[in-house]
């Protein structure tokens, strides 16, 4: 949802990324996202051509946020967010979308004991906070209401409306997957690094047929599962869905969703399906062995976020190691033993 909380809500923390894409692309979403496009085909036509924003990727969104409207989530909208806003850590954001969603039920003149939302507060079948619902939402089948619990099309042309004012460009791709070459830097894969494509194919990287990159402009380049899993070229659109909700591997589901929905090919290269995720305590584990080693990780709090990928990749860059600041069960053998090392020379 557009409140997309990234350290809370990134699936890498949970599961492994290759788990996560399986059930964003299973048989099922597939095939009912490819049902709902041809049955809305008229009104989903409409909305690219005013926005930008392909069919593939709407009905992505639409299936990746609520299951194509199935599971909208079961909170009253103002018992949710005044829960929040009472007390703890998201007051801040929950107080105004609080007064924001009473303008929304005078506005559209909707009863409040009707209007559910997730815990969080978003709500609708693209799953809005009511601040965005305010500056952002649309309607979309012309009835002079937005509703976009029970309205596909507001919801929809909403979602276009969110991604083209985020910046989407007309008619580029959001990337797609490349193959790079043997001993690639690992430590510029990093959404972060951002290159022109050309010097990207001056590098060693092709599409995966081994041709030359297309698209121009810049990009950067993306390994989710580390050196030994697929590779993507990612373009400004892809950084337009995380805007949608800031975590890269839901962006990666949404777009590789969008694909298969619109009938094109999905991730071809293999997952590392021998790596298994690692429990809290060996990520709490990882975080001290590298603060011992002396790269700071900025606590030990089992949050393997940005500061901790790059104090790994710095680790790695410093062992020869591919530096693609993915943490694996065998990288922390290492790490363990290299801490309880130095820890024995300090005694």
């Amino acid at each position: 949802a557009p409140i997309g909380d990234a350290n809370a809500t990134n699936p890498e923390f949970a599961t492994t990324v290759w788990s996560y894409m399986d059930g964003a692309l299973a048989a099922r979403p597939i095939a009912n996202g490819k049902k709902l496009m041809a049955e809305n085909d008229a009104t989903l036509t409409r909305i690219e051509a005013k926005s930008g924003v392909p069919k593939g990727i709407l009905v992505a969104v639409w299936g990746m946020e609520t299951d194509y409207g199935r599971v909208m989530g079961s909170y009253n909208l103002f018992a949710a967010l005044a829960t929040l806003a009472y007390d703890g850590p998201r007051r801040n954001y929950a107080t105004p979308e609080f007064f924001a969603a009473l303008h929304i039920a005078q506005d559209q003149g909707l009863d409040p004991k009707q209007m559910v939302a997730s815990w969080a507060g978003a709500f609708g079948q693209t799953q809005f906070t009511p601040t965005t619902f305010l500056t952002t939402a649309v309607d979309g089948d012309g009835d002079g209401r937005i509703d976009l619990w029970r309205s596909p099309a507001d919801a929809l042309a909403s979602a276009a409306q969110l991604l083209a004012r985020a910046g989407w460009q007309r008619g580029r791709p959001w990337g797609y997957e490349v193959r790079l070459p043997a001993g690639f830097a690992f430590e510029d894969a990093d959404l972060d690094v951002v290159r022109p494509v050309s010097e990207w194919g001056a590098r060693g990287v092709t599409r995966l047929d081994g041709g030359p990159l297309t698209g121009g402009g810049h990009a950067s380049i993306y390994v989710p599962a580390g050196a030994r899993g697929p590779a993507f070229l990612l373009l400004p659109n892809f950084s337009t869905i995380l805007k949608y909700n800031n975590a890269a591997s839901y962006a990666l589901a949404i777009a590789y969703l969008g694909e298969r929905i619109a009938g094109r090919e999905g991730i071809m290269a293999a997952w590392p399906r021998d790596e298994r995720p690692l429990s809290l305590d060996e990520r709490i584990r990882f975080q001290a062995d590298l603060i011992a080693l002396g790269y700071d990780t900025g606590g030990h709090d089992g949050i393997l976020g940005r500061r901790t990928r790059t104090a790994l990749r710095n680790w790695q860059k410093a062992g020869g190691h591919p530096a693609d600041g993915f943490p694996t069960a065998s990288m922390l053998a290492l790490l363990d033993a290299e801490a309880a090392k130095k820890n024995m020379a300090t005694r």
